[in-house]
Parts: structure tokens; C-alpha cells; sequence
């Protein structure tokens, strides 16, 4: 269910029964599209979360503390000028559409109380968080939209602020006949389902499917074709479904299919009556919980891309520059037969004049010592010619000496920028991406590393714990395998990673403990399908998996960040672990 008009009056029902008369006493801007407001109420302290990104607009009451920034943004410094201190007057929505207006009283520059306005226009790639004064004027907004963005409404500091128009549907709380409804659903599309997103406010997809459930009609009937008891069950299905809304005979729930999130709503929708879910007490623990994931899946794809973009870059680069390399080795492979033309023409000396193009000789390195027929450049004298075969010889063998090195270089270069790509899948927060940007700027691949402008919490490494609860440790970086492998673990603990594939350092941490009586073999395995599942391989199936005491796995001097070499591995064929499957702490 998307965030639609019926979500944002239950949202604003919740939310006044906790935050009228609260006081805004902090407001944080995490995101350039993200405000939170701390606010005390009922004695009680809540995180309110609005949120205009493009993915998932919303607002609701948070758990999550908010890493805020060094410095505070513009927006930022103003909306804690004209709202900080304000009492929480009223939380509104506007004709049933997904505008929420806060109504904030403040005191003024003068000194007089006064009601500015907090609006969240949840609009797609359109929302905006707008700030209002006590005339109407917007203060200043989190989205500006110009002249040149949009012919329909501009959005500037100090112009009036007007609702947005961005459709003519409906308020569905005012129809109250069968005539009037079907009239505006046959205005406005052919196909029942349809026709009732696209004419009235606050229906999404979803929720028109539960009006044609309830009424046992298909989403998919034409309107024209509808007979007219048919259309007497969808108006009573219409009229219950909202009557349910206003009676707030609220059901939080949130679906699930194979234990995945898939929908949620605020009703009891009788379509997914067969689907598993799982109800909450209040609607924000509900959107908390169902966008957690989202949210931060985006928010890393969105602070990502530009790394993605560069290992892509110098990936293929260095996949090129290994063809070309590989091709100028098998070049040099024909080298034997320029030493056997110089050996050749040197015992036959006496044959050759100047001026000769070729010579046939036998070929006494073969059985039967054939005749072979040399070319030679007839500028140059028999002794030339012999020489200019030894040195072809010698120059592809220093070739291949040179080629060799070059190519174990390129190899693992191309090995690292993989196991970069396989560190930013892993990454869960923004401080993976900053250990990620600082071993870059290590390495030389960014010339300049920028500062962070927030108080990020430290990453750490995942953690899981076997089935006989042993604890494992699994680094997302690798920096963090470098700090997991030699820091944290003894070396009396198990190092795993699969094999010839790039992947995390996965830590099994035993030493002390005695196998066969404090743990089994069942721990090794979940160690090693831990590995697999957290590398490249991890779709795959019988993976190769190397396992070693971690005093054998040593970093040689000079080597890039995770990169190790290690002895007395053993080899196990794995498949990767589900997530889920061993306990994640």
C-alpha cells in the first residue's frame, strides 16, 4: 500500500492524539530531503520524521536517532529560527489528499504569539516540506520550483503559498450517492479500478482493489458494462471502506510473502486474508519498520553511485588492459622459432651472400631434418640477419619476463576493484561508504577524499552466531577485513573466504574452545556458508570455501587492503547461507 490518503488521515489521527500541545525543542536535518523534529508531549519525548524523498515521502513518529550534520544546512538554520520552541497547534490534512499542514504556535519577531505552518505535500518525485509564516508567505522550502521547473505553481521564499493543483480528483468523504460516485468514475477512465485512482484522492492501486473485492467485482470490468446491482455493491463496498476510515477502525498490519515485507495497510483488507502479516500497536512502529530497509537501500544506492560509476570506470580498463596483455604474451610464444632461424643461419653462414631474401636450409632440431626456407633482408649482411633473429628472440623473451609481472599486477588490481564492488553490496550505513572513499583515496584511485559533514556512528563488522552459539564476525570493507582478520581475531580463531573469488574475511571465533566437545563440525559449515554468502558467489551453490587457523594467513609487506596470502587451508563446497538462517545480532 503506498502512502495514500487513507494512510495520511490515519497518520494525521495518530499523530494528534500524541503531539497536540507538544513543544519543538530540536530540529535536525540529517538529509537534504529529511527533517526531524524533537518534540515533547504528554511528558514524553518523540522524533517526528518528515520526509519529501522521491522514493518514499512520508512522515511519522521515529525510533531511528538521526546522524545530523557538522554544520546545520540553510533550511536547517531556518526552520529552528521560526519554529524552535513553537507548541504543536493542530496536524491537519487537506481534502483528503496526502498534504499535511502542522499548525505551530510561535512568537514572532515582535513578540506576538502567531501560527506559522509546516506543510508535507507528498507528491512523488514532486514532494516538498514547505515552511509558511503567519500571513501565508512561505518562509523557505526544501524543494524551490521556479518558473522555468513549473507552469502550474512556483515555489519561492516570500511568495503566498497556495495548494498545490496538481489533479481535479475528488474528496471521496463527499460523495454520498451511488449516482454521484459512478458519475466521476466514468468521467474520468473506462476501467472500474482504474477509474477510481485516477478520480479520487486518497486511493492508491491497492486500495481500490479492496473496494472491487469486497464488492466481488473484477478491477478489471469496463464501467459501461457494469449492471446496475453491480454497481450497488461497489458504491456499499466504497461507502464501508470509508466509513471504517472515519470511524478510525484502524488495523495496522504489514503483509508477507516468504517472510519478506510486500504490502501494508490500515484497515483489514479481506483481499489479503490470505496472506501472512503481523499487526502493530500504532501506525509509525508500523512505517518505521516497513521503510527501515527501503530507506537506507536508497539512501546508500543514492551516496553510492558516484563509486559505482568510478570502479565500473577503472574495471573495465583494467579488463581491457589484461586482453591486450594476454594477446602481446601469446605473441611471444613463437619466440623459439626466431632463436632456431638465428641458430640456423649461423651453421650455414658460408651458404649466405649479401643481397639474399631467403635461404633454404635443413632443419637439423627436426627428426628429419627438412629443409626450411628463412627470410632474410637483403640490406644486410649473412652475420646481420643471423643477429636480427637473436635479438627478436631475446626482446619477446624480456617481453614475456615484463608481461608476466604486468599481468599478475592487472589481475589483482582487477581482483581488488571486485572485492571494492562486492564492499559497497555489504555497505549498510554511510560509514561503510566513507571507510570505502578512504581506502580509495589510499590506494590513488580519488585524488581528494571529502570530510564528512555528519556524526556518523563507527561501522562495525556484521555478527552472527551458529547454531551452537558461536560467534562470527564478518567485515563489510576492507578495511574492516584487515582489522577483523589481524586486530580483532587471535590466532587461534578460524579465517574463512572462498576461493579465487572475492568476498569478505569471515572470523570464527574458537580459540580456547575444543572441538568435538565445545563445538562440532556444524559450526564450521555455517561459518563457511557465511563466507560464500557474503562474496561474489553468493547466488551460487557447492561454493569453495578455504578455512585456516588465523596464524597462518599473513599480509604481505606493501600489499593493497584485504589482499592476504595463507597456508594449511582446507577446501569445503558450500551453499550460501540464507540470511536469517543463523542468528544475526
Amino acid at each position: 500500500m503506498a502512502f495514500d490518503g487513507i494512510t495520511t488521515f490515519a497518520i494525521c489521527c495518530e499523530l494528534r492524539q500524541r503531539l497536540l500541545g507538544g513543544r519543538i525543542d530540536k530540529i535536525y536535518q540529517p538529509e537534504t530531503d529529511e527533517a526531524v523534529l524533537s518534540i515533547r508531549s504528554l511528558g514524553q519525548n518523540y522524533r517526528l520524521l518528515l520526509t519529501c524523498q522521491a522514493a518514499h515521502p512520508r512522515l511519522h513518529i521515529t525510533e531511528k536517532k538521526p546522524e545530523t550534520p557538522l554544520s546545520p544546512p540553510m533550511f536547517c538554520m531556518l526552520f529552528r529560527k521560526h519554529f524552535s520552541g513553537g507548541k504543536i497547534a493542530d496536524i491537519a490534512q487537506i481534502d483528503f489528499d496526502r498534504i499535511i499542514e502542522i499548525s505551530v504556535e510561535v512568537l514572532n519577531e515582535m513578540g506576538d504569539l502567531c501560527t506559522k505552518k509546516i506543510i508535507l505535500e507528498i507528491m512523488g518525485k514532486h514532494s516538498n516540506l514547505i515552511l509558511t509564516d503567519e500571513n501565508g508567505r512561505i518562509i523557505d522550502a526544501m524543494r524551490h520550483v521556479t518558473e522555468q521547473m513549473s507552469k502550474f505553481r512556483t515555489v519561492l521564499p516570500g511568495l503566498p503559498y497556495t495548494h498545490s493543483h496538481h489533479n481535479d480528483k475528488a474528496n471521496p468523504l463527499l460523495l454520498h450517492d451511488e449516482d454521484s460516485l459512478f458519475c466521476l468514475l466514468e468521467q474520468n477512465g473506462t476501467v472500474l479500478g482504474k477509474s477510481f485512482y485516477q478520480s479520487l484522492n486518497g486511493l492508491c492501486p491497492f486500495s481500490a482493489r479492496e473496494i472491487c473485492f469486497r464488492a466481488g467485482v473484477s478491477d478489471k470490468a469496463l464501467l459501461a458494462e457494469l449492471p446496475a446491482a453491480a454497481k450497488q455493491s461497489v458504491y456499499t463496498a466504497f461507502h464501508q471502506l470509508f466509513a471504517s476510515v472515519l470511524d478510525q477502525a484502524f488495523s495496522y498490519r504489514i503483509y508477507r510473502e516468504s517472510d519478506v515485507p510486500c504490502e501494508f495497510s490500515v484497515l483489514p483488507y479481506f483481499s489479503m486474508e490470505a496472506v501472512s502479516f503481523q499487526e502493530y500497536d500504532t501506525l509509525s512502529t508500523l512505517l518505521d519498520i516497513f521503510y527501515a530497509k527501503q530507506d537506507v537501500q536508497n539512501k546508500i544506492l543514492q551516496k553510492s553511485q558516484d563509486l559505482h560509476k568510478l570502479i565500473q570506470t577503472n574495471l573495465e580498463r583494467a579488463r581491457k588492459k589484461a586482453g591486450l596483455q594476454e594477446q602481446q604474451m601469446a605473441d611471444t610464444k613463437d619466440r623459439d622459432q626466431d632463436r632456431i632461424f638465428g641458430e640456423l643461419l649461423t651453421a650455414n653462414i658460408y651458404q649466405l651472400k649479401k643481397g639474399m631474401t631467403s635461404v633454404s636450409v635443413a632443419n637439423f632440431y627436426e627428426e628429419e631434418a627438412s629443409s626450411v626456407t628463412i627470410p632474410l633482408d637483403s640490406n644486410l649482411s649473412p652475420s646481420q640477419n643471423a643477429q636480427r633473429y637473436f635479438n627478436r628472440y631475446n626482446k619477446q623473451k624480456r617481453t614475456e619476463a615484463a608481461l608476466t609481472e604486468q599481468l599478475a599486477q592487472t589481475y589483482e588490481e582487477i581482483s581488488y576493484l571486485d572485492s571494492i564492488l562486492s564492499a559497497l553490496a555489504l555497505a549498510d550505513c554511510e560509514k561503510d561508504l566513507e571507510d570505502i572513499r578512504l581506502e580509495l583515496h589510499e590506494t590513488g584511485y580519488i585524488r581528494k577524499t571529502r570530510k564528512s559533514k555528519k556524526n556518523l556512528s563507527t561501522s562495525k563488522p556484521l555478527e552472527f552466531h551458529t547454531s551452537e552459539g558461536l560467534r562470527v564476525l564478518i567485515g563489510k570493507n576492507n578495511i574492516q577485513n584487515d582489522m577483523l582478520t589481524f586486530r580483532t581475531s587471535s590466532p587461534y580463531d578460524y579465517w574463512f573466504h572462498v576461493k579465487d573469488i572475492p568476498g569478505s574475511h569471515t572470523i570464527l571465533f574458537c580459540a580456547g574452545l575444543e572441538f568435538e566437545k565445545d563445538y562440532t563440525m556444524a559450526s564450521i559449515l555455517e561459518a563457511a556458508a557465511l563466507a560464500a554468502a557474503h562474496s561474489k558467489a553468493s547466488a551460487g551453490s557447492n561454493v569453495p570455501v578455504d578455512y585456516a587457523l588465523r596464524k597462518y594467513v599473513k599480509k604481505p609487506s606493501g600489499s593493497k587492503p584485504g589482499f592476504v596470502i595463507y597456508t594449511h587451508q582446507q577446501t569445503l563446497y558450500v551453499t550460501c547461507a540464507t540470511p536469517g538462517k543463523q542468528q544475526r545480532k
